[in-house]
Protein backbone atom coordinates (compact mmCIF):
# COMPACT_ATOMS: atom_id res chain seq x y z
CA UNK A 1 0.00 0.00 0.00
CA UNK A 2 1.29 3.64 -0.89
CA UNK A 3 1.09 5.98 2.28
CA UNK A 4 0.54 9.59 0.64
CA UNK A 5 0.60 12.94 2.80
CA UNK A 6 -1.09 16.00 1.10
CA UNK A 7 0.29 18.97 2.89
CA UNK A 8 -2.67 21.47 1.18
CA UNK A 9 -4.53 24.49 3.08
CA UNK A 10 -7.23 25.22 0.64
CA UNK A 11 -9.84 22.76 0.53
CA UNK A 12 -10.57 22.73 -2.84
CA UNK A 13 -7.09 22.80 -3.78
CA UNK A 14 -6.53 19.61 -1.96
CA UNK A 15 -9.80 18.18 -3.32
CA UNK A 16 -8.98 18.61 -6.62
CA UNK A 17 -5.19 16.54 -5.95
CA UNK A 18 -7.09 14.30 -4.31
CA UNK A 19 -9.11 13.75 -6.82
CA UNK A 20 -5.92 13.03 -9.32
CA UNK A 21 -4.37 10.65 -6.74
CA UNK A 22 -7.54 8.79 -6.62
CA UNK A 23 -8.14 8.47 -10.31
CA UNK A 24 -4.55 7.17 -10.95
CA UNK A 25 -5.05 4.97 -7.98
CA UNK A 26 -8.02 3.45 -9.78
CA UNK A 27 -6.50 3.15 -12.74
CA UNK A 28 -3.29 1.58 -11.65
CA UNK A 29 -4.94 -0.73 -9.58
CA UNK A 30 -3.10 0.26 -6.99
CA UNK A 31 -3.79 0.29 -3.03
CA UNK A 32 -3.13 3.55 -1.37
CA UNK A 33 -3.77 5.69 1.88
CA UNK A 34 -3.61 9.95 1.95
CA UNK A 35 -3.21 11.68 5.12
CA UNK A 36 -3.90 15.09 5.15
CA UNK A 37 -2.17 18.26 7.31
CA UNK A 38 -4.09 22.20 6.20
CA UNK A 39 -0.46 23.77 8.24
CA UNK A 40 2.68 23.43 7.94
CA UNK A 41 3.53 23.21 11.64
CA UNK A 42 1.07 20.58 12.28
CA UNK A 43 2.78 18.89 9.57
CA UNK A 44 6.32 18.91 10.98
CA UNK A 45 5.51 18.34 14.31
CA UNK A 46 3.66 15.29 13.33
CA UNK A 47 6.07 13.98 10.93
CA UNK A 48 7.44 10.64 11.39
CA UNK A 49 8.98 8.42 8.64
CA UNK A 50 6.65 5.92 6.87
CA UNK A 51 5.07 7.72 3.68
CA UNK A 52 6.27 6.88 0.31
CA UNK A 53 5.22 10.47 -1.42
CA UNK A 54 4.71 13.75 0.37
CA UNK A 55 2.90 16.12 -1.90
CA UNK A 56 3.45 19.04 -0.15
CA UNK A 57 2.56 23.13 -0.80
CA UNK A 58 4.69 25.85 -0.57
CA UNK A 59 2.57 28.75 0.50
CA UNK A 60 1.19 27.45 4.26
CA UNK A 61 0.25 29.00 7.41
CA UNK A 62 2.83 29.30 10.55
CA UNK A 63 5.38 27.14 8.41
CA UNK A 64 5.94 27.46 5.04
CA UNK A 65 6.79 24.42 2.32
CA UNK A 66 10.46 25.39 2.30
CA UNK A 67 10.81 25.28 6.15
CA UNK A 68 8.56 22.14 6.61
CA UNK A 69 10.65 20.27 3.67
CA UNK A 70 14.19 21.22 5.11
CA UNK A 71 13.00 19.63 8.92
CA UNK A 72 11.42 16.88 6.16
CA UNK A 73 14.54 15.74 5.34
CA UNK A 74 16.09 16.39 8.30
CA UNK A 75 13.91 12.93 9.09
CA UNK A 76 13.58 11.32 6.36
CA UNK A 77 16.05 10.83 3.32
CA UNK A 78 13.93 8.31 1.71
CA UNK A 79 10.09 9.88 0.85
CA UNK A 80 9.43 11.22 -2.25
CA UNK A 81 8.50 15.00 -2.18
CA UNK A 82 6.97 16.95 -4.70
CA UNK A 83 6.02 20.43 -3.99
CA UNK A 84 2.43 21.88 -5.59
CA UNK A 85 2.66 25.20 -6.20
CA UNK A 86 1.14 27.94 -8.13
CA UNK A 87 4.79 29.82 -8.56
CA UNK A 88 6.60 27.46 -10.71
CA UNK A 89 9.91 29.63 -9.98
CA UNK A 90 9.75 28.93 -6.44
CA UNK A 91 9.88 25.05 -7.46
CA UNK A 92 13.34 25.51 -8.63
CA UNK A 93 14.36 25.57 -4.86
CA UNK A 94 12.87 22.25 -4.38
CA UNK A 95 16.64 21.11 -5.42
CA UNK A 96 18.18 21.97 -1.95
CA UNK A 97 15.89 19.56 -0.41
CA UNK A 98 16.08 16.81 -2.94
CA UNK A 99 12.43 17.46 -4.42
CA UNK A 100 11.55 14.97 -7.13
CA UNK A 101 9.02 16.97 -8.69
CA UNK A 102 6.74 19.79 -8.73
CA UNK A 103 3.07 20.23 -9.58
CA UNK A 104 1.43 23.61 -10.31
CA UNK A 105 -1.71 24.38 -9.52
CA UNK A 106 -4.26 24.03 -10.78
CA UNK A 107 -3.57 20.30 -10.93
CA UNK A 108 -3.72 18.95 -14.28
CA UNK A 109 -4.63 15.14 -14.42
CA UNK A 110 -2.47 14.19 -17.56
CA UNK A 111 0.84 16.34 -15.88
CA UNK A 112 0.01 14.54 -12.73
CA UNK A 113 -0.52 10.76 -14.30
CA UNK A 114 2.88 11.43 -16.09
CA UNK A 115 4.58 12.75 -13.15
CA UNK A 116 3.26 9.82 -10.60
CA UNK A 117 4.90 7.00 -13.32
CA UNK A 118 8.43 8.75 -13.09
CA UNK A 119 8.29 8.99 -8.99
CA UNK A 120 7.10 5.40 -8.66
CA UNK A 121 9.21 3.99 -11.26
CA UNK A 122 12.34 6.04 -9.78
CA UNK A 123 10.76 4.92 -5.89
CA UNK A 124 11.30 1.26 -7.84
CA UNK A 125 14.45 1.95 -9.19
CA UNK A 126 16.48 2.87 -5.64
CA UNK A 127 15.47 -0.24 -4.55
CA UNK A 128 16.01 -2.33 -7.72
CA UNK A 129 19.45 -4.39 -7.57
CA UNK A 130 21.68 -5.92 -10.34
CA UNK A 131 23.47 -9.45 -10.29
CA UNK A 132 26.43 -8.84 -12.13
CA UNK A 133 29.01 -11.87 -12.80
CA UNK A 134 32.52 -10.32 -13.17
CA UNK A 135 35.84 -11.33 -12.51
CA UNK A 136 34.54 -15.12 -11.30
CA UNK A 137 32.36 -13.43 -8.86
CA UNK A 138 29.14 -12.53 -8.69
CA UNK A 139 28.10 -8.67 -7.70
CA UNK A 140 25.09 -7.23 -5.69
CA UNK A 141 24.79 -3.68 -7.35
CA UNK A 142 22.44 -1.05 -7.03
CA UNK A 143 20.71 0.40 -9.74
CA UNK A 144 20.66 3.62 -8.33
CA UNK A 145 24.80 3.40 -8.37
CA UNK A 146 25.22 3.01 -12.04
CA UNK A 147 25.82 6.22 -14.34
CA UNK A 148 25.41 4.70 -17.60
CA UNK A 149 26.22 1.26 -19.16
CA UNK A 150 28.51 0.69 -21.92
CA UNK A 151 28.39 -2.31 -24.88
CA UNK A 152 31.89 -2.78 -25.91
CA UNK A 153 32.06 -5.72 -28.51
CA UNK A 154 30.83 -8.78 -26.46
CA UNK A 155 31.43 -7.33 -22.80
CA UNK A 156 29.31 -4.63 -21.11
CA UNK A 157 31.18 -2.04 -18.81
CA UNK A 158 29.06 -0.78 -15.87
CA UNK A 159 29.93 2.86 -14.94
CA UNK A 160 29.17 3.33 -11.21
CA UNK A 161 30.42 5.72 -8.73
CA UNK A 162 32.79 2.81 -6.55
CA UNK A 163 34.33 2.62 -10.62
CA UNK A 164 33.94 0.34 -13.33
CA UNK A 165 32.68 -3.31 -13.72
CA UNK A 166 33.35 -5.48 -16.69
CA UNK A 167 30.99 -8.25 -17.62
CA UNK A 168 29.94 -10.23 -20.56
CA UNK A 169 26.57 -9.72 -22.26
CA UNK A 170 24.12 -7.80 -24.11
CA UNK A 171 22.75 -4.40 -23.58
CA UNK A 172 19.35 -5.39 -24.19
CA UNK A 173 19.64 -7.82 -21.12
CA UNK A 174 20.90 -5.05 -19.32
CA UNK A 175 18.33 -3.01 -20.74
CA UNK A 176 15.83 -5.61 -18.95
CA UNK A 177 17.54 -5.58 -15.65
CA UNK A 178 16.77 -1.67 -15.51
CA UNK A 179 13.32 -1.46 -16.91
CA UNK A 180 10.98 0.91 -14.56
CA UNK A 181 14.61 2.29 -12.92
CA UNK A 182 14.96 5.59 -14.89
CA UNK A 183 17.33 4.66 -17.72
CA UNK A 184 17.32 5.36 -21.05
CA UNK A 185 19.75 4.67 -24.66
CA UNK A 186 20.95 7.35 -25.77
CA UNK A 187 22.32 5.62 -28.80
CA UNK A 188 22.90 1.96 -29.33
CA UNK A 189 26.18 1.81 -27.08
CA UNK A 190 24.92 3.35 -24.08
CA UNK A 191 22.35 2.74 -21.48
CA UNK A 192 22.13 6.05 -19.21
CA UNK A 193 21.14 7.06 -15.95
CA UNK A 194 18.86 10.15 -16.35
CA UNK A 195 19.72 10.60 -12.37
CA UNK A 196 23.20 11.09 -13.64
CA UNK A 197 22.44 13.58 -16.10
CA UNK A 198 23.95 16.60 -15.61
CA UNK A 199 24.28 18.72 -19.01
CA UNK A 200 23.23 18.38 -22.87
CA UNK A 201 24.89 20.32 -25.55
CA UNK A 202 23.44 19.62 -29.12
CA UNK A 203 24.08 15.97 -29.48
CA UNK A 204 26.27 15.66 -26.87
CA UNK A 205 25.09 14.82 -22.84
CA UNK A 206 27.00 14.78 -19.86
CA UNK A 207 26.69 11.39 -17.44
CA UNK A 208 28.68 11.47 -14.68
CA UNK A 209 31.55 13.69 -15.82
CA UNK A 210 31.56 11.48 -19.10
CA UNK A 211 30.26 13.24 -22.17
CA UNK A 212 28.27 10.45 -24.65
CA UNK A 213 26.89 10.55 -28.55
CA UNK A 214 22.99 10.87 -28.42
CA UNK A 215 22.36 9.58 -31.91
CA UNK A 216 19.69 10.97 -34.18
CA UNK A 217 17.49 8.08 -33.88
CA UNK A 218 17.28 8.14 -30.46
CA UNK A 219 17.23 12.23 -30.02
CA UNK A 220 13.75 12.70 -29.27
CA UNK A 221 12.64 9.44 -27.46
CA UNK A 222 15.82 10.68 -24.84
CA UNK A 223 14.99 14.32 -24.53
CA UNK A 224 11.19 13.96 -23.62
CA UNK A 225 12.64 11.59 -21.13
CA UNK A 226 14.76 13.46 -19.67
CA UNK A 227 12.62 16.65 -19.65
CA UNK A 228 10.37 14.65 -17.92
CA UNK A 229 12.61 12.75 -15.30
CA UNK A 230 13.47 16.44 -13.98
CA UNK A 231 9.88 17.27 -14.01
CA UNK A 232 9.46 20.22 -16.79
CA UNK A 233 6.33 18.28 -19.06
CA UNK A 234 3.70 20.45 -18.76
Amino acid sequence: MLKICLVEDEDKEAERLSAAIRRYMQEKDLQYRVTRFSDGQDFVDGYTPGYDIVFLDIVLPRCNGMEAARALRSRDGAVSLVFVTNMANMAVKGYEVEASDFIVKPVRYSSFAMKMDRILAARRGRSASLLIAAEGNLKVLPASSVAYIEVCGHNLVYHTEQGNIVTRGALSKAEEQVKGAGFERCNVCYLVNLAFVTAVEGDIVTVGGDKLHISRAKKKSFLEKLTSSFGQGK
